[in-house]
């Protein structure tokens, strides 16, 4: 079969409430793209909201361009899991507290949602870092081989996927 299909795009809103929209932080593998929207993925926004299972609330303060933000998990805490995040160098509390047992021995990965934006990651590769890490905090290049969880692995080929 051969398919075609067109789209004629007739309006595009310019009054849109959130034309740019970044979030960050953690979810499962199995977590879809959406970040913080379903169980086991956590995130935080420009908007100054944090959001897991498409329950948003307010946390920190919103975000913008030029403003950096560190996303922080603590596995060391006991029975739970930490998350916390940092804008601009500036801690802003705990986001979400999650039993180890609820993740099943799964590994959180880092995890962003965009639209209409640029951004730069730093997972460890930059000779300086914007802000100072928290004590006991390394970032995720610096950990050993042996401590890292391979996250799925993507399709060889177009042909693999789907439409």
């Amino acid at each position: 079969a051969q398919v075609n299909e067109e789209i004629s795009v007739k309006h595009l809103p310019s009054t849109e409430p959130d034309p740019h929209v970044v979030r960050v932080g953690w979810s499962l593998d199995s977590c879809s793209t959406q970040l913080g929207e379903e169980p086991f993925s956590y995130g935080y926004g420009g908007t100054g909201k944090k959001s897991t299972n498409c329950k948003f609330e307010n946390y920190g303060e919103a975000f913008a361009e030029n403003d950096v933000i560190a996303c922080l998990v603590d596995f060391e805490c006991g029975e739970e899991v930490e998350m916390s995040f940092m804008k601009n160098g500036k801690w802003l509390g705990v986001a979400y507290r999650v039993r180890k047992e609820l993740l099943g021995g799964q590994a959180l990965f880092p995890h962003v949602l965009v639209k209409n934006c640029a951004i730069e990651f730093n997972f460890g590769q930059r000779q300086d870092t914007y802000f100072s890490v928290p004590p006991g905090f390394t970032f995720i290049q610096h950990l050993p081989l042996a401590e890292r969880v391979r996250g799925a692995v993507g399709p060889k080929s177009k042909a693999e996927c789907e439409v």
